[in-house]
């Protein structure tokens, strides 16, 4: 069995600075993608869950007018007064049916909310995570140069990244 290779040491105190910032920007860099992930995830079943009070909110709109063109037809039947009674249960029904669709009108504003902050959060998260995965790039060319300036346009970037994602 062939022997595992050995880890390299790393003697020189820059090239220990930068691997150590790399490690707590992928640290972060990970931090960053899982919330864009979840607010990816969240902006989708927000808007599907929009989309079914949508249908809700419609549904209701039809019930609503089938049930209003019952009433005015059974308005203009001969001997419509004698059915008053099957008058007010429609009348009910078309108030309970216009009760539920501006409920369903108002959950599927509330629902188009959430899925609007989810996706500006996804939108953050992505461009947060491109300023880090750039700086990580830049910081392993700064240990292979061993050129200080790279390394400090590495953190630069990893701040705005940071602080894409924090503000």
């Amino acid at each position: 069995m062939a022997d595992a290779p050995e880890i390299p040491q790393v003697k020189d105190p820059f090239e220990k600075m930068v691997a150590i910032s790399i490690a707590v920007i992928a640290v972060l860099l990970s931090y960053v993608s899982m919330k864009g992930d979840n607010g990816k995830g969240d902006s989708i079943i927000n808007t599907t869950e929009g989309a079914n009070k949508w249908s809700q909110f419609q549904s209701n709109s039809l019930k609503l007018h089938m049930t209003e063109m019952e009433i005015d037809l059974l308005s203009s039947l001969p001997g419509a007064g004698e059915s008053t009674k099957k008058r007010e249960e429609l009348e009910a029904k078309a108030k309970k049916y216009q009760s539920e669709k501006a409920k369903a009108l108002e959950e599927a504003e509330e629902f188009k909310k959430a899925a609007s902050k989810g996706s500006e959060m996804n939108d953050r998260c992505d461009i947060a995570g491109l300023f880090l995965q750039i700086s990580i790039v830049i910081a392993s060319v700064a240990i292979l140069s061993s050129q200080r300036l790279l390394w400090f346009v590495s953190l630069g970037l990893a701040t705005l990244g940071a602080l894409k994602f924090f503000l």
